[in-house]
């Protein structure tokens, strides 16, 4: 078991074998959840970034429009949070 102590801010740090138990590294998200009196810190999962080539965007405004929307691919950057 490790002790850490919660300074100022809130913030902590975890020790080393803890981080290497879990593979984190700097730049990582944790999840953190509160179980009754415990914390429980996760590894958040990484999900890759959509771009510009993935199939997705083949699939987007590919159906039949009842509605009258328009084709929303041709602002997919907006959606992609790039800016052009």
């Amino acid at each position: 078991m490790n002790l850490i102590r919660i300074r100022s801010k809130g913030q902590i740090t975890l020790p080393l074998p803890v981080r290497r138990a879990v593979q984190a590294d700097i730049g990582d998200y944790l999840v953190c959840e509160v179980r009754g009196d415990s914390v429980i810190l996760r590894k958040a999962p990484v999900y890759p970034r959509a771009s510009f080539d993935d199939a997705i965007w083949r699939l987007v405004g590919s159906a039949e429009d009842k509605e009258g929307r328009e084709d929303v691919s041709v602002d997919k950057h907006k959606y992609l949070g790039d800016e052009l």
